[in-house]
């Protein structure tokens, strides 16, 4: 499983309006044939810091994801509302033991 975490910081008073625009980020990924988790979470310490948990089959299944109109349109939501770019972090699981079975070992 191809694992991503996204950083995304936004503006003062704007936390409302990113769960709005992510919304459709949010339940259009979670419907994607490649996609197996999409989580967002919000830091306890800082209201405005989410960090979105992604688990994809694999790399290409994230590089379909970056293609379709959901993305598109939060991408675009985004901009108006959130401070700097999104941070990107990519991981590969090794743990739990259903890893092996995802690898196709």
């Amino acid at each position: 499983m191809f694992v991503q975490l996204v950083h995304i910081r936004v503006k003062p008073g704007c936390v409302d309006r990113f769960l709005e625009v992510f919304r459709v980020n949010f339940e259009g990924t979670r419907a994607e044939p490649g996609n197996y988790r999409f989580d967002v979470l919000q830091d306890p310490e800082d209201d405005h810091h989410f960090v979105i948990y992604e688990g994809f089959v694999n790399e290409a299944a994230v590089d379909e994801h970056r293609k379709t109109a959901h993305y598109a349109e939060v991408v675009k939501g985004l901009a108006e509302i959130q401070i700097g770019g999104r941070e990107k972090q990519f991981f590969r699981m090794v743990m739990p033991d259903h890893a092996a079975a995802l690898a196709g070992e």
